[in-house]
């Protein structure tokens, strides 16, 4: 008697998806290994006609139910990407990945690198003896394999509207086009890409930065603070009685914060230090204490920053 499989198959490229099982294809008595047929669902493969089918060893096929024919044998399926983005998704052999389309169900891109990342603006970055390069739907290098791999996740080397942030040999970063020039030179400690321009940070300070180099903006902050302290006020009120109020003392100083990090700021723009503490906080008009990113150590600045002893 026949039995029922439920299967489900992990993909992740920024999600996972779902696989629905079907009757297995093999009978009991048959002596090669059992397959279970999968119903195709999107992400994984974009056309009806085609299913995945997995052996009893975990060992996936992909074949057209229509015709019959097996397009890709013995594989693992990776992850996928959005149906915005582009048709082929990653696969592996032995260790090697190469891209198929989830149209034909054909292999685009033959197996043969340690890591793949997702197609954008028709290019995918791939890493070959340790160096990132990019090739295009039929594998051919458009970008020369001279980019390093430090742990990257998989949000990284994309393209977006034919740029993409990458770092040199020595871990600085900057921003190339699609031809794998530098439309931002690698000078920088890290750079968060927009449409319009780029923000970059160098030495804890944030700059704006247009694609041609140029610098819109030579100072980003994340938020500024104006710094005030609390003192208790004492008073007569009507019947005689004595109270005490809170009253707010605006100190005229600042808290600046660039990249999780805090300064202490002028009312003239002037920085008083650089980014280097958690947080500020006011307890007078001369004394501001000043956690460490230990989250845990203070210093007591002084009205000018300066640490006091």
């Amino acid at each position: 008697m026949k039995s029922i499989y439920k299967i489900c198959i992990a993909v992740a490229a920024w999600g996972t998806i779902g696989l629905i099982a079907v009757q297995p294809i093999v009978t009991s008595c048959s002596s090669k290994p059992k397959q279970v047929e999968i119903i195709s669902s999107e992400g994984l493969l974009r056309n009806d006609d085609l299913v995945a089918v997995e052996s009893s060893d975990g060992k996936i096929s992909i074949k057209n139910a229509t015709t019959g024919k097996t397009t890709i044998k013995d594989i693992k399926l990776d992850w996928t990407q959005e149906s915005s983005r582009d048709s082929l998704a990653v696969f592996c052999v032995e260790n090697k990945r190469g891209y198929y389309n989830m149209y034909t169900g054909e292999i685009a891109v033959p197996a043969q690198y340690r890591r793949a990342w997702v197609f954008s603006d028709g290019l995918a970055a791939v890493q070959k003896n340790g160096m990132i390069g990019f090739i295009d739907h039929k594998g051919n290098t458009v970008i020369d394999f001279s980019f390093p791999y430090h742990g990257n996740p998989l949000s990284e080397f994309v393209f977006e509207n034919g740029r993409c942030v990458v770092a040199d040999t020595l871990g600085r970063c900057g921003v190339i086009d699609k031809r794998g020039e530098w439309l931002i030179a690698p000078e920088y400690d890290n750079i968060s890409a927009f449409k319009e321009y780029a923000i970059v940070s160098k030495a804890g300070v944030r700059m704006q930065v247009s694609y041609d180099g140029k610098v819109m903006n030579s100072f980003v902050l994340d938020d500024i603070t104006r710094l005030t302290y609390t003192v208790e006020e004492r008073f007569e009120n009507r019947e005689g009685e004595i109270e005490y109020i809170d009253t707010e003392v605006d100190t005229g100083l600042f808290s600046y914060r660039v990249g999780g990090r805090c300064g202490l700021m002028d009312a003239n723009c002037h920085r008083l230090t650089e980014p280097l503490y958690k947080s500020i906080t006011a307890v007078d008009r001369n004394m501001f204490r000043a956690t460490l990113i230990d989250y845990y150590s203070e210093v007591i600045l002084n009205a000018k920053g300066q640490v006091m002893k």
